[in-house]
């Protein structure tokens, strides 16, 4: 299939806090494809704003949020439904993004199975440095909606937080602020933390008044993002106080992340973190998050560290990373919505009747 004529940037698929994707090159290569995905890191993108206010870094999830991207628009057939992330298996961010600088993903998707792609990148920033290496999985069809049969258990625990005190403890600003109420704490054990994901958010304010009930399913980004700051609020309380003006609590890495349904607007997430151990400025945890008490998603464990500002401008030193491979099996039937294409800014699909 060959791309059509385009103009413009891609839309992102569905519910997205940014349209990641800013150029976008596809091809077969024996029995998988390869993408080429390039992610501008824009000073006027309004998510800086909030992360951090002065300081703007651009969120390690927000690669996550590139690469779902990136495979949705190179694999997903016009009147399919959107691909979405089934499991991180692994991520591992090397070197930060500060703006203004370009990402490139470099993709490799093979399928694995009827509606199931095994996917493995890395990303160079425009230096040549590579930031981030991961592995993830995607799969297709409607992501299903969580099934509530029981009350929402708000589990015991030392004293819980209001707002107000959430936003004393973390640097996040609007719209990255992702913890409405911590319900309750026990400092440097536990913490049970809520959000509400609601229809007003940023992500879903570029979404067509015909997108199906799919497209409206919460970015699976943001709610990595809202646990890790519930992870991040359970280490602050334990500290001596909030992170000072010269230092940024960073997203380092995970394993073993899982989603099994998707959150929509209306629902209320609730994620459960346990802090493992700290080890100098680096912070272990394990958590999961729940619409009432129905899981829909967990993670092995999650790296946070604390750096100093100067350290993440500083020049970054050589990187090395093990290169992506792939021995992959042959999957018959299957043709990519790109299939062998290359395009720069392409359009969005049309979204399914």
């Amino acid at each position: 299939m060959n791309a059509p004529a385009t103009t413009g940037r891609p839309c992102p698929p569905g519910a997205a806090p940014l349209a990641a994707v800013d150029d976008l090159q596809v091809s077969v290569v024996g029995d998988h494809l390869e993408v080429i995905a390039g992610v501008p890191i824009r000073s006027d993108d309004p998510n800086l704003c909030g992360h951090f206010p002065g300081f703007p870094v651009f969120p390690g999830v927000f690669i996550v949020e590139a690469l779902v991207q990136a495979v949705d628009i190179a694999l997903r057939n016009p009147g399919q439904p959107r691909l979405r992330l089934r499991s991180v298996d692994s991520i591992r961010f090397l070197a930060p993004l500060l703006p203004p600088d370009r990402l490139t993903l470099d993709i490799v998707v093979t399928q694995d199975g009827a509606d199931r792609w095994v996917v493995k990148a890395s990303g160079r920033r425009a230096d040549d440095t590579v930031s981030v290496t991961l592995r993830a999985t995607f799969v297709g069809g409607t992501a299903p909606r969580p099934q509530i049969s029981g009350p929402v258990v708000t589990g015991a625990g030392g004293a819980g937080l209001e707002h107000h005190q959430v936003r004393a403890l973390l640097p996040q600003r609007y719209p990255l602020l992702l913890v409405d109420r911590v319900l309750s704490m026990t400092p440097g054990r536990r913490i049970e933390a809520v959000k509400t994901v609601t229809a007003t958010e940023p992500c879903y304010r570029d979404l067509a008044d015909d997108a199906p009930a799919g497209d409206y399913a919460y970015p699976a980004s943001l709610l990595v993002e809202s646990l890790g700051q519930a992870a991040a609020l359970l280490w602050l309380a334990g500290a001596e106080g909030p992170v000072d003006d010269d230092h940024v609590l960073m997203f380092v890495g995970a394993r073993n992340f899982s989603f099994d349904v998707a959150a929509y607007p209306g629902d209320l997430l609730r994620h459960v973190v346990h802090l493992e151990r700290v080890i100098a400025d680096t912070a272990f945890a394990t958590g999961e998050t729940y619409v009432g008490d129905c899981r829909v998603a967990r993670v092995g464990t999650l790296m946070a560290a604390r750096r100093p500002r100067t350290a993440l401008t500083a020049p970054a030193s050589t990187v090395t990373a093990t290169s992506i491979t792939a021995d992959v099996p042959t999957v018959p039937g299957h043709s990519p919505g790109r299939n062998g294409a290359s395009f720069v800014n392409p359009p969005r699909k049309a979204d399914p009747s």
